[in-house]
């Protein structure tokens, strides 16, 4: 679900294919979204109020942090089984060929391991005004972006299975994603959704921190067209596959809040200075 939710590059007024919608109720977490209505292609449209109803989750403080600007989470390395992809190769038989691998489930629910977040760290709200400025108004539900910059580079396009409204570079970023995925396992890439990407409002509960899905900077996905609920301890298969090919990108899993939020990845503090620092950002 979106953190504090924002629009992506490019004066691109988002398509059709984008609104958020209304958020859920989330506790309230300066550093993160909280779950918000279903947008058909996860985004807000830029200076309009959002059309179709999409759940944006909030993201909570790391765990073992305290919610706010970049906290440190205490996740090393990467997930348990690695990228998570189903191995085609079944016990061998008494005969010495191998049966067929068992179909993997990706809803299934499992455990969230430790080291999912190795090396990253979730952004907050003073890294990301510092960066962009306040993206709108303190809304509870999604609301238009009124930040004029901001707005300039927010693009709505399509990152392979659905089309999203977000922040340029976290866009690209998101493509490049489901392209290794799609690659690397095609029949996880075939259940990827989305609830939504720029949406922006307040975190659930908060009267004064913006969710990241305020600035376009956090998407939230679901598999098979289920979400893995803020707070659940479990989250889908999937996700748990998914967790490398974002880590890769610098993006933070949600699963590693105080609070867990599964369903949500975000751009990084170290993500945020990267582009900061190479000229990707104006």
């Amino acid at each position: 679900m979106p953190e504090t939710t924002q629009p992506d590059s490019g004066s691109t007024t988002p398509t059709s294919d984008g609104g958020s919608g209304t958020p859920s109720n989330d506790a309230p977490n300066p550093d993160a979204g909280a779950t918000d209505s279903t947008p058909n292609d996860g985004g807000a449209p830029v200076g309009g109020a959002p059309s179709d109803a999409s759940t944006l989750s909030d993201a909570g403080a790391p765990a073992g942090g305290t919610p706010g600007d970049a906290g440190t989470s205490g996740d090393a390395g990467a997930p348990a089984d690695g990228t998570g992809a189903p191995s085609d190769a079944g016990a061998p038989s008494a005969a010495g060929t191998s049966a067929p691998a068992a179909p993997v489930d990706h809803k299934q629910m499992v455990a969230i391991p430790s080291g999912i977040n190795n090396g990253l760290t979730a952004v907050g709200n003073a890294a990301m005004i510092a960066a962009f400025g306040e993206p709108g108004a303190k809304t509870t539900d999604c609301s238009a972006i009124t930040n004029k910059a901001l707005a300039d580079l927010t693009v709505t396009a399509s990152v392979g299975p659905f089309r999203v409204t977000g922040l340029r570079p976290a866009v690209d970023a998101i493509a490049r994603v489901f392209s290794a995925v799609q690659a690397a396992n095609p029949t996880l890439y075939a259940l990827l959704g989305t609830e939504g990407m720029s949406c922006v409002r307040l975190v659930r509960g908060s009267t004064t921190h913006f969710s990241n899905h305020s600035w376009g900077t956090a998407i939230d996905i679901k598999i098979g067209g289920v979400l893995t609920p803020r707070g659940s301890t479990t989250v889908s298969r999937g996700l748990l596959e998914l967790c490398p090919f974002f880590h890769a990108e610098q993006f933070f899993w949600g699963a590693g809040f105080s609070t867990p939020d599964g369903m949500h990845f975000e751009v990084s503090d170290e993500l945020l200075h990267q582009w900061q620092s190479d000229g990707t950002l104006p």
